[in-house]
């Protein structure tokens, strides 16, 4: 029983069954060249529906069995990295292209095999010496990578080129559930606003509910340092508690006082943020969240650079940055943080 269905006019028209691999990588390689560079065309079937990557051409192209181990590497490809299939495609379909050439001429395929692999190892060792890796300063380097990236696809525009950039460079490693992209207007010259989703509330209405350009610093929590000795206050002494109090809120308006010398305008809290301390953030213009889940504020550290801290110890280094937080009402809000 043969291992492959082959059909019989295959074998018929060639001398040899192998060269029939050959013969499928030829037809892979007509498929897809076309579509291949900045001037390469996209496929269309009979159906009316467009075939823009190397998966959806060899999906669409009648192909024998000998095609399977390309048509599964291209497969595996796209599962991966949701591009560079038509580029794999059409290498493969030539190296067994000339593979087959080669071996007409009388040399063997085990010294072929043998070449490919050697070639295939110095391939691997140039890519290593000249990999680099990109910093944040390195926007123009990051940009040029992009716009090579997208080259001939929908997204080959210059607004979405600097979406893509801003992601990179401020979400990291967002989860696609925690970014509103918002478009205003139609056509050339929208807007285009990226940002990380958080459902969270001020701690006060009159905080400012949208800031632009906003510092930010992520804190454990905000409430009065506790002394080490237990202390018992006499209720019926008002004087003993008006002294604690006083001592508590002295601590509380030097920890926002420093705030402001940093020029923060947005706290982002895992614990509670004390009452008074709220009162005394939105008098001098920053607005709070508490409660910040830990997931929530690994994006926000990721996203701001900003370090996670304790406000005793936070200093200017640790604040980070958000280009907007919107906290308002209005529908489709996008930023830092966004009702919803």
């Amino acid at each position: 029983m043969p291992i492959f269905n082959v059909y019989k006019e295959d074998l018929e028209r060639v001398k040899k069954p192998t060269n029939i691999w050959s013969k499928e990588a030829e037809s892979i390689e007509r498929s897809v060249s076309s579509l291949l560079g900045p001037y390469g065309m996209y496929k269309l079937t009979n159906d009316g529906e467009i075939l823009i990557n190397g998966k959806e051409i060899l999906d669409n192209v009648e192909l024998g069995p000998t095609a399977e181990p390309i048509k599964k590497s291209v497969d595996a490809q796209y599962k991966e990295f949701r591009d560079g299939t038509v580029s794999l495609a059409l290498l493969l379909s030539k190296l067994i292209v000339k593979a087959h050439d080669l071996s007409t001429t009388g040399i063997g395929m085990p010294t072929i095999l043998a070449g490919y692999e050697k070639a295939m190892n110095i391939a691997i060792e140039e890519t290593q010496k000249r990999t680099k890796k990109i910093k944040s300063k390195d926007v123009e380097i990051l940009e040029d990578v992009i716009k090579h990236s997208i080259s001939n696809t929908i997204a080959d525009k210059d607004n979405i080129l600097s979406v893509i950039r801003d992601a990179i460079l401020f979400l990291k490693e967002p989860k696609e559930e925690d970014i509103t992209v918002l478009a205003e207007g139609d056509g050339e010259g929208s807007e285009v606003i990226v940002g990380l989703k958080l459902d969270y509330n001020r701690v006060r209405e009159d905080m400012p509910d949208k800031l632009s350009d906003a510092k930010i610093a992520l804190l454990d929590k905000i409430t009065p340092r506790k002394t080490k000795l237990d202390v018992k206050i006499d209720i019926s002494n008002t004087k003993n508690y008006s002294a604690t109090s006083t001592f508590e809120e002295s601590q509380l308006k030097d920890f926002v006082d420093r705030l402001t010398k940093f020029g923060v305008n947005a706290v982002f809290s895992k614990g509670e943020i004390d009452p008074r301390a709220a009162e005394m953030m939105a008098r001098n213009g920053i607005t709070g969240f508490e409660k910040i889940n830990d997931s929530d504020m690994r994006a926000l550290a990721q996203s701001s650079g900003g370090k996670f801290v304790n406000m005793s110890n936070i200093s200017e280094n640790d604040i980070g940055y958000i280009g907007l937080i919107d906290d308002t009402k209005e529908e489709g809000c996008v930023g830092g943080v966004c009702r919803t």
